[in-house]
């Protein structure tokens, strides 16, 4: 059945009848619909009659799908299928939660719109782009701690909500427990190198995935296309070679035979000495000699995310353009805007986490944790004086009083929406965790 009609009626395995409202939308592998189940709306993946043919294992494939149902999904960011249909001419298809309003495919960040001369997706700023980094890195950290690994990993598995960095991830029914390799056709440019070479797929070709999709969040173009991988006419044979078998970083600093230039990498040179070392560092980490080659040594999901929070915390309001900028704790930076000075004499540390002195940074639950936290959760944010701006405190947002010990030894609460003045060696308790002011 290559296409269904609207109005067609049909039912799950799980005995529940759909029925189809209206088309959405067409893939390489198949067709979304909108349909009525259950008394809800969802959406339905239904596979083209040639995808499931040149399947390895269409029965193991579907087999699969049927296990991932009935385990769920790792977090709600996931929309997991949760209905499978029965076999119909040869096909059959999935059901999943629709797209809320408001969500752009990251696709669509990463395109040029030529007429309206930016991209065709936007973020509302570095913290919405931080914000979904971290949801993205989450997401794949919850799926591996379940067991799972992807299959099919590209730009279109992501729906981002622009304004706040809230992410979707979709096409989950590539996803194995086992790193079997179903025969999905996938998109080499998001393929790990082993992956490419015909090797099975597992966390460690997902981190390398990862790695392309936090790149090109960032710069907006691909770490492997440079002068050396953008050959005139692209062959397999060539395609096999720059993602597979000798790909190399357009900014590796040890091999500058694709590197990048003004006419490929144009968004890539303009922000790469603008975002700090240490997430310049992870990348050539990413796609350098130790991870396109065996073993695959790979940045794990718990130092992308530390890398992340900490960029995040570090992206603040300048207080002359009002637009976000970088600042380093105990340094001055200009703003890449406006070119304001921007000072930050102090910071907050935590066991884990370093927070800047500086007027709009927020504090998360995740921050001050001594293990795990909620990286989502805003306990705390810094606020100015308004009489004299150079004066510095943090507002409580949470709703427990929290202790500050000052110098003297003596101690004093900071009651809910209430603030303490941010002053050399105070000491705050935030439920059990601690921080230690430190002023230059």
């Amino acid at each position: 059945m290559a296409e269904l009609k609207i109005g067609f009626k049909a039912r799950t395995v799980n005995n529940k009848e759909f029925t189809v409202l209206e088309f959405l939308g067409g893939g390489g592998q198949g067709n979304v619909y909108r349909v009525s189940c259950g008394g809800r709306e969802m959406a339905l993946k239904w596979y083209h009659r040639s995808t499931v043919e040149k399947m390895k294992n269409p029965d193991e494939f579907y087999e699969n799908l049927r296990a991932n149902i009935r385990k769920g999904a790792p977090t709600k960011a996931f929309l997991w299928p949760e209905e499978l249909s029965d076999w119909i001419d040869g096909s059959f298809g999935y059901i999943m939660p629709l797209r809320p309003a408001g969500f752009e495919e990251l696709t669509r960040f990463l395109i040029w719109d030529a007429k309206k001369r930016r991209m065709k997706a936007q973020f509302s700023g570095i913290t919405a782009r931080c914000n979904a980094a971290i949801n993205i890195i989450e997401g794949f950290r919850a799926l591996h701690n379940d067991g799972y690994s992807y299959q099919d990993l590209n730009n279109g598995n992501f729906f981002i909500d622009p304004q706040t960095g809230d992410v979707l991830i979709c096409d989950n029914d590539n996803v194995s427990e086992r790193g079997v390799n179903f025969g999905i056709a996938g998109k080499q440019r998001y393929m790990a190198p082993e992956v490419v070479l015909g090797g099975a797929p597992d966390k460690r070709s997902d981190r390398f995935s990862l790695a392309v999709i936090l790149f090109r969040m960032l710069f907006v173009e691909h770490p492997l296309e440079g002068k050396y991988s953008t050959p005139p006419c692209m062959t397999p044979e060539l395609e096999k070679k720059f993602y597979g078998s000798d790909p190399v970083f357009v900014l590796d600093p040890e091999d500058d035979r694709n590197a990048a230039n003004n006419q490929l990498n144009t968004n890539t040179l303009r922000f790469w000495n603008i975002y700090p070392e240490y997430i310049r560092e992870l990348f050539i980490r990413s796609f350098g000699k130790n991870s396109v080659k065996p073993p695959y040594d790979r940045i794990i999901e718990r130092t992308w995310l530390d890398a992340f929070v900490r960029l995040r915390s570090e992206t603040v309001p300048c207080p002359s353009c009002g637009k976000e900028t970088f600042i380093t704790p105990n340094s001055t930076e200009k703003c890449m805007y406006c070119g304001a000075d921007l000072r930050c004499s102090g910071v907050i540390r935590f066991k884990r986490f370093d927070v800047p002195a500086f007027g709009g940074v927020k504090v998360y639950d995740g921050q001050i944790s001594e293990t795990e936290g909620d990286f989502h959760n805003v306990v705390g944010e810094v606020v100015r004086n308004r009489k004299d701006p150079d004066k510095l405190a943090l507002r409580n947002l949470t709703e427990t009083s929290w202790s500050v010990r000052l110098p003297d030894g003596s101690s004093r609460a900071v009651e809910p929406n209430s603030v303490m003045p941010l002053m050399k060696d105070f000491e705050v308790t935030i439920g059990r965790s601690s921080g230690t002011v430190e002023i230059q």
